[in-house]
């Protein structure tokens, strides 16, 4: 990670930490980015209020290095993936700070392949971000255009319902927005498509992006689902790349339920490439098991979709994610995407004619304990000898060889990420509060 960008671009406080000259200067980089080249970019943007800002800003950027810009409006960031590829732009930019709060803001730049941004590339715009003198090359002569594409959704609409191999309509289906980007792209779509759907959190007003809403708080989807009669429970975060499902009975199904029910789907049809998937060191000691069982093999690899997709991407695998809800069907698209996701597990449903339960049977989830600890120096803290050790007692002690212990630094905030896995919730919350305790003691 580098100044600027994290896992998943540059991300922080809009207006303060994202500022409108880090927004510019991006613009003007990627506006000449390589040798003055004149580029066609697409971008888009959630719901959130500072995103318009930004918006200018990094318009105002690529334009003034002479290249063009395609404005999608508010959508997901799946679809800048697809668009950019399949549109034969030289770069996408998504304006979005996922699932955090509407004072959050993000910037997120894909290539002309539809994948997340080389870091060689990002340390290259960084050095340029923090010169004192903006000395890119201008010309009154070639100044950029700003184009509005109102079509451009509708063709990413098109591919996700290509994906839609199945009957859906008999499906009932309740869908929480996040008050985000799909509150603007689902309904449309699925209306299109002819499905059963009642909503959710879909009227944004830019401030109430993931409030008590979306696939990080799941509370009102899972009351409202066990209302009625539903066959699934739909939860997306800001900008829709990333799903969490809940079943009729209000249980949540995250990320490794995901792709332990896709996997074995597409290894029973025989579409699971190399039989392995790939995911990550916060994947669920359960889903290993699971996957053991039904002769899976896996990939681990650390967190954040852009490594999941690259070593997927290496391996020429066909299915991996997180357990946040980014799932990569590669041989689709080049990134996670909540709603192909959605379209894919309902499929599955039909296509099998299994209910959620029914098509998770051979999966146990192990309790699991994450806190976040705010600190001003993560490597101080990940590196700590006393930390170390007080992990190595109580993995040999208190876990005893029955679950695992993971402390991992934050790739967006200023936190260290403390999590435990084993039999019981109580022996996680003992392990959890241990190391939370101990870090919180620290000179950090």
């Amino acid at each position: 990670m580098g100044k600027y960008f994290g896992t998943d671009g540059v991300r922080g406080l809009a207006n303060q930490e994202l500022t409108t000259r880090i927004a510019y200067r991006i613009g003007r980089f990627i506006g000449q980015y390589p040798n003055g080249k004149k580029n066609r970019i697409i971008i888009a943007r959630d719901t959130r209020l500072s995103g318009e800002m930004l918006l200018a800003s990094l318009v105002s950027g690529i334009t003034a290095s002479g290249s063009d810009v395609y404005d999608e409006g508010v959508s997901t960031t799946p679809s800048i993936s697809y668009l950019v590829k399949e549109r034969q732009f030289d770069y996408g930019i998504m304006i979005s700070a996922s699932h955090n709060p509407f004072y959050d803001n993000g910037i997120k730049i894909f290539s002309s392949e539809g994948e997340k941004l080389s870091n060689d590339i990002e340390l290259l715009i960084e050095d340029y971000i923090d010169r004192i003198q903006d000395d890119l090359p201008v010309d009154s002569n070639r100044i950029g255009r700003w184009f509005h594409g109102k079509d451009l959704l509708n063709d990413y609409q098109r591919f996700l319902m290509s994906k839609i191999t199945e009957d859906l309509s008999s499906l009932r289906i309740l869908v929480d927005g996040a008050n985000g980007s799909a509150s603007k792209v689902v309904p449309d779509l699925f209306s299109k498509i002819g499905l059963n759907a009642e909503y959710i959190h879909i009227v944004p007003n830019g401030r109430n992006i993931n409030e008590q809403c979306g696939s990080t708080h799941l509370t009102s989807l899972m009351e409202t689902i066990q209302r009625k009669e539903y066959d699934i429970g739909l939860a997306f975060d800001g900008d829709a790349d990333r799903l969490m499902i809940v079943s009729p009975d209000g249980a949540l199904v995250d990320g490794d339920a995901i792709i332990y029910l896709c996997a074995c789907y597409l290894k029973d049809k025989g579409l699971l490439k190399d039989n392995k998937v790939v995911i990550t060191v916060m994947s669920n000691l359960g889903l290993k098991k699971a996957l053991d069982a039904k002769g899976i093999n896996y990939e681990i690899t650390t967190v954040g979709d852009k490594y999941v997709q690259a070593k997927m991407k290496e391996l020429h695998l066909s299915l991996g994610g997180e357990q946040s809800g980014h799932i990569i069907f590669l041989d689709d698209l080049n990134t996670g995407d909540g709603i192909l996701t959605a379209i894919k597990v309902m499929c599955i449903m039909k296509n099998t004619g299994k209910s959620l339960k029914e098509l998770l049977e051979g999966l146990t989830i192990y309790p699991q304990k994450l806190r976040n600890v705010v600190v001003r120096n993560k490597e101080y803290v990940l590196q700590h000898a006393g930390l170390k050790k007080l992990v190595e007692d109580l993995e040999k002690n208190v876990l005893k060889g029955n679950g695992r212990i993971l402390l991992r630094a934050s790739g967006t905030e200023s936190l260290v990420r403390v999590m435990c896995e084993a039999e019981t919730n109580e022996i996680c919350n003992e392990v959890v509060n241990q190391l939370v305790n101990y870090i919180e003691d620290l000179i950090i």
